[in-house]
C-alpha cells in the first residue's frame, strides 16, 4: 500500500472539515424551542440568536424523457407540472428550516423543445415545483451545466429567480457564478459552495 500523497491528504482534510461544518449547525430531526445561543454581531453589537437547524440536502433533479412526458401528462397535456412527482418528499423537505437540492440540467425555454440524455434542456416549471416542495436553493454545477450554452444557464437561473429559489455553480456572469448562495437557518448564516470539473 503507497503512502497518500500531500495533495490527499488536504483533500481529505478538507472533506473531512467540510462534513464537520455542515453538520455542526444541524440538530437531530427536533426544534427545540427555546434559544440554544446568542452571539454578539462585531459590526452592531446586537446579539443575534442561534438555535440548532435541520438541513435536508438532495441529489440529482434529472428529468429524463420519459419525466418530462409525465410532468406532460401530469398538467392534462397543457405545459408540465412537477408537483405530483415531488409530493412523496414534500413533508420532508418543507419541515427542514434549510433545504437544499442539485438541479443537474438546463431549462429550455416555457415550451421547449426539451431533451433528455445525452444533452440535457428540461422545463423551466421544474423551478417553481422545486419551490412549492419546500427548497430553498439549488446548486446548478454539473457536468450538463453547459448542455445548452449560455443561454440554458440564463434561463435556468431566471427560472430560479422567479420561483424565489437561490442557487450556487453557474452564473450570467464571472461574478455570479464565483458567488455563494447566501442563506440562513437557525439564526446562523449558510453559505452553499457549488463547483464542476
Amino acid at each position: 500500500m503507497h503512502q497518500p500523497t500531500q495533495r490527499a491528504r488536504v483533500r481529505a482534510a478538507a472533506a473531512a472539515a467540510l462534513l464537520l461544518a455542515a453538520t455542526a449547525g444541524c440538530s437531530s430531526g427536533h426544534r427545540p424551542p427555546h434559544v440554544q445561543n446568542a452571539q454578539r454581531s462585531p459590526a452592531s453589537g446586537a446579539a443575534r440568536v442561534q438555535r440548532p437547524f435541520t438541513l435536508v440536502a438532495t441529489g440529482d433533479v434529472l428529468p429524463h424523457d420519459s419525466t418530462i412526458e409525465r410532468a406532460n401528462s401530469d398538467a392534462g397535456g397543457r405545459g408540465y407540472d412537477f408537483r405530483p412527482m415531488l409530493a412523496g418528499v414534500r413533508r420532508i423537505i418543507s419541515r427542514a428550516d434549510l433545504a437544499i437540492c442539485h438541479m443537474e440540467t438546463v431549462y429550455g425555454a416555457d415550451e421547449g423543445p426539451f431533451t433528455g440524455y445525452p444533452a440535457f434542456t428540461s422545463p423551466p416549471q421544474v423551478a417553481a415545483a422545486l419551490k412549492d416542495t419546500g427548497y430553498d436553493s439549488c446548486s446548478t454545477a454539473s457536468n450538463h451545466t453547459l448542455d445548452d450554452a449560455a443561454d440554458g444557464i440564463a434561463r435556468t437561473l431566471k427560472a430560479f429567480d422567479k420561483a424565489g429559489l437561490k442557487h450556487t455553480g453557474s452564473g450570467r456572469t464571472a461574478s455570479e457564478s464565483a458567488a455563494p448562495a447566501r442563506l440562513s437557518a437557525g439564526g446562523a448564516r449558510v453559505a452553499q459552495l457549488a463547483y464542476t470539473y
